[in-house]
Order: structure tokens, then sequence, then C-alpha cells
């Protein structure tokens, strides 16, 4: 029989056979192992195209390397995939096919008039993203800001010449052999946080498939489009530009190049770059698959369980960084587990929560440091509260003995001064609320991480977000008196 769980329920599948959440409300997803652990979620699963016609049409049980799955009618297949923009956006050498261009000539509906970008490498630093970016070098180097063109991140910008011009951003690929099934443009993002009017539209050779129009600080327009079935040199091209009251548009953008079976609809697309506070989520790719994200969090999740762990660190990468050899000296008879996951939100953390292990050991006490990327990522201090507190309840609802120590959000930038920490100490204000002092701790130590005028030392915090050893010895000190009173009391 099956039933429906409620939209906080959620669902991974730790065997290997590619179920996909997505959590949009779509039909029910359950999936059993052999130890008994049961996970749901209500979901539109992806699943190997060759039970589709099955799937689509009426509810099936499989048996799969020892895992029941009962899936109901409308599962969507995964699709092949050809092409992903960010993947080519960031690479010096992008795959065969992908070309980053602009409208020279003028016209946006005559691609002999359209000239290729320049790759341009940021000799600012070493970091893996974000040092590549297509565009018009001017007389230092630097992508000229007048002139349009992708940056590393998946970032694309577009502008009019004083005339009135406008001067798209172009991101073509070229099929390089017929496709078999249909090809879609699939996981289509596009979010705008810093022009108040940005049009989006996909072309199929010169054919206008559809247009977009996006509002800034608006929630990321979600797209996919159609495209048929292609022969080798069909060319699809996404096009950025402004709208027309504006003089420039852009924004963060992914999306994929697809091939479906003839006939099979991919599931709409998932929202890549911010899902709403209060959305489990993973962390998805560029290519709108969280396949290593899930790699990460079933071997955290193994961890738990091999070590039976009493004292567990649940964060992003400031989490993850710790250094485990300084916890086991003073905390090691507890064996604790790190679950700290780079990138995270509070949104991937909750989906975590909600497919994790925590209801399956007795955890004395849960550090949570958590919120970081969601100020920076221009979420309100209402908002990362709200979504702290969700977090807390869904804590306590899989380990309802543990006690949670709620970590305060810790500084960032040059010193507590910086904007980048304003929207943070607000935050913590709030989380502050959050402590009943008996099941939930509040704990802020962001005056214990910065110097006595209230800098950042880069010793503390090399690149002014993350900790380094001394940082983390001053966490550790800060943190025991309250830590060690919550393991003893349990």
């Amino acid at each position: 029989m099956l039933s429906f769980p409620s939209k906080r329920e959620s669902s991974i599948d730790f065997s290997g056979f590619p179920v996909r959440s997505e959590m949009t409300g779509s039909p029910l997803t359950k999936v059993t192992n052999k130890k008994g652990m049961k996970v749901m979620t209500k979901e539109r699963s992806s699943v190997m195209p060759c039970f589709s016609g099955i799937l689509r049409s009426v509810a099936a049980i499989l048996l799969i390397a020892g895992w029941f799955i009962i899936v109901t009618a409308d599962a969507a297949v995964e699709g092949k995939i050809i092409a992903v923009y960010c993947d080519a956006a960031m690479s010096t050498n992008p795959p065969p096919g992908w070309k980053f261009q602009w409208n020279a000539a003028g016209s946006i509906d005559n691609p002999a008039g359209f000239a290729d970008l320049v790759c341009i490498v940021s000799s600012a630093g070493k970091r893996k993203f974000g040092s590549v970016t297509y565009g018009i070098p001017d007389t230092n180097g630097n992508a000229r800001t007048d002139r349009p063109s992708h940056g590393g991140f998946g970032d694309t910008f577009a502008a009019k010449d004083a005339d009135g011009t406008i001067r798209y951003s172009i991101a073509s690929y070229t099929l390089q052999e017929d496709s078999s099934g249909e090809i879609w443009v699939n996981n289509g993002n596009l979010s705008c946080r810093s022009f108040d009017d940005t049009r989006m539209s996909i072309y199929l050779n010169n054919e206008l498939k559809s247009s977009h129009a996006l509002k800034e600080d608006a929630p990321p327009l979600l797209f996919q489009e159609k495209m048929g079935r292609l022969k080798k040199g069909d060319t699809i091209r996404v096009v950025i530009g402004p709208g027309e009251k504006e003089r420039k548009g852009g924004g963060r953008m992914r999306y994929t190049i697809e091939e479906f079976p003839a006939g099979e609809k991919p599931a709409a697309p998932v929202n890549i770059l911010r899902p709403p506070i209060n959305e489990p989520s993973p962390q998805y790719g560029p290519d709108g698959r969280y396949t290593n994200y899930l790699a990460k969090h079933q071997a955290q999740c193994d961890a738990v369980l091999s070590n039976n762990s009493e004292l567990v660190l649940i964060g992003d990468s400031i989490t993850a960084r710790w250094p485990m050899e300084l916890l086991q000296t003073k905390y090691g008879k507890y064996r604790p587990v790190n679950l700290g996951i780079g990138g995270d939100w509070i949104q991937n953390v909750l989906w975590r929560l909600l497919n994790g292990v925590l209801d399956k050991v007795k955890i004395k006490v849960i550090v949570l440091l958590i919120g970081t990327n969601n100020i920076s990522n221009s979420f309100t201090p209402e908002e990362v509260a709200g979504g702290i507190k969700e977090l807390l309840k869904t804590i306590h609802e899989k380990s309802p003995g543990s006690k949670i120590l709620l970590m305060g959000i810790f500084p960032a930038g040059d010193s507590i001064r910086d904007p980048k920490c304003v929207k943070r100490l607000e935050a913590n204000e709030k989380l502050a609320k959050l402590a009943d002092n008996k099941m939930v701790f509040f704990l802020d130590i962001g005056d214990k991480l910065v110097e006595p005028d209230g800098t950042i030392s880069a010793k503390v915090m090399p690149d002014k977000l993350h900790v380094a050893m001394p940082g983390f010895e001053r966490w550790l000190e800060a943190m025991g008196p309250t830590l060690d009173k919550l393991l003893e009391a349990q």
C-alpha cells in the first residue's frame, strides 16, 4: 500500500539506483533497504530510461540490489547529458561545440555578424573557479565592462551602446552528431542580483523558440525548452540582454543540453541556484544532478553509524575544515564525527537531516553552525533564523534525546564593522532567541575570533571567512566549557 508522507519527509537511495530527489511535491517514492531503513518523499523521481514506460503508466515494485522501490506514475527519466553550460564557461578549453559570442555587427538575427569572445584568465588569483572570463579585453587585459561576457561562475553580462544598440551575450552550442532522441535545454536557472530587467531568449539556429524576462532579486527563472530531434550542425543559442528600459542585464546562469527518448518529457527544472529557505534541497551541480553530494552524504552517514558517535558537528565548509585530530585530543571518547560539507546552505542541511541517520544512533550533543552562505546570498536575517528554527525542529524529531549547541554565525570580512558582518550579527540576535537552555543552547564566540580592536586576523581567518588552525584552537577553547557541561549531563 502506498502512503503519502508530509512535505517535510524526503528520500535518498543508497543502493546506487538513480532515484533523484527534487522536493517538488510530486508523486511518492518510497525506499526500503534490507536493514529496514525507510526514506520517503513526495517527489518526482528519475529512473533508468529502460523502465520509463512502465513507471509512467502504473505503480511498480522493483527489487534492485536489495532495495524495494515503489514508484507511482508520472516518474520522469534521466536524460543523456550532451553539454553543460557552466562547465564550459569555467574552462579555458571548452568541449567541442561551444562558442561564447556577442553580436559585434549589431543584429541578433544574423549569426554571420557574431564574433567570438576572448578567453581571459584572471591574474589576480589561483582560485579554482571564477578566474576565467569570456569577454572583450581592455588595454590592461581585463574584460571590458561595457561589452558582453561570460564569467567562470556562470555569470553572464550584456549591455547597450550609447545609441541604444543591445550587445548580447551569446552561448552557442553546435550538435556534434545527429541525435537519436529529442534534444532539450534542461535544468535552466537564471538568477539576477544586480540588474532590474534582464531578458533571456533561446534560439535553434535562427528560430526564436522562447523568450523570458527576469527582475532583480526575483526567485531564479527556471526554464527548459524542447528542441526536438536535431542534426549534426544544428546550433542552440541562449542569449542574454538587458530589457527595453535598462542599460545593462545579466545574472548567474545554469543549463544543460540533454537528449531524451522521443516522447519523453524531463522533470521540471531543479532550482540549482537559490532554493527557498524552507525547501529541503541537496547541492545540485551545474548539470542539475547531485551525485557527488550524495556520495559525501552517504560517507558521512556511514561514519556516524560505524563509530556509534555521541558527538556530531553539522555545518558547511567552516565545520568541514575542523582538524579532527584537535577535536580528538579532548573529545575522542565521544567518537566525534564531522558532518560539515563545503558550500552548504540551510536548505542543504535540512535535506541531509531528513535523509540522514541521526535517528539510528544515540547522540549526546550536536554542534550546529550554519547560515553564512545564506547571508552571503542575500537571505535576510529573519529568513536565516526561520530556516535554522526548522533545522532545530528536525533534529529534535530525528534525535529527541540530543542536546543541540547552536553556534552563532561567525564574523567575516576585515572586521566586525565590515558590512559583511552586519547581517550576521543581526541573525545572531535572532538565533539567540531560539535557545530554550533545556535542549537548545546558543553560543556566540565571534568576539573570540576577532582581535581586541575588532579586526579579523589573517592568521585566524586567512580568507576572511574560513577558520585556520589558530581559529580552531580559539573555537575549541571558547566552546569547551559549554560543550563539556552538555556532554557530561547526558
